[in-house]
């Protein structure tokens, strides 16, 4: 089968609440024969991920917590985010996003 999803994340540093650099940290690939309406959606990389609701070639709808995601063919969308560290007041904080191909 044709790789569908990647779930892509990246490293997001900011110093002391300005913007400083963003770049891709880990990318994984997600297959068609993969995506299973009602399941969690795979190789996302912890225990809380978004649910597939509904999947189609080029269309993926997601929920997350509560929320409703659509994902379009050539569409990433951030998910969710979490701290990863901070020091000297630099925060690195890790983008976690899917992108339909």
């Amino acid at each position: 089968m044709a790789t569908a999803v990647y779930v892509n994340l990246y490293k997001s540093y900011s110093d002391r609440g300005a913007f400083v650099q963003s770049g891709l940290w880990q990318s994984s690939e997600v297959d068609e024969s993969e995506i299973k309406v009602g399941e969690k959606l795979p190789q996302w990389p912890s225990y809380d991920g978004p649910i597939v609701k509904g999947y189609k070639p080029g269309l993926l709808e997601l929920e997350y917590h509560g929320k409703q995601i659509t994902i379009a063919s050539g569409e990433e969308v951030q998910i969710d985010s979490s701290p990863f560290s901070q020091e000297y007041g630099v925060s690195c904080y890790i983008l976690k996003c899917v992108k339909v191909v």
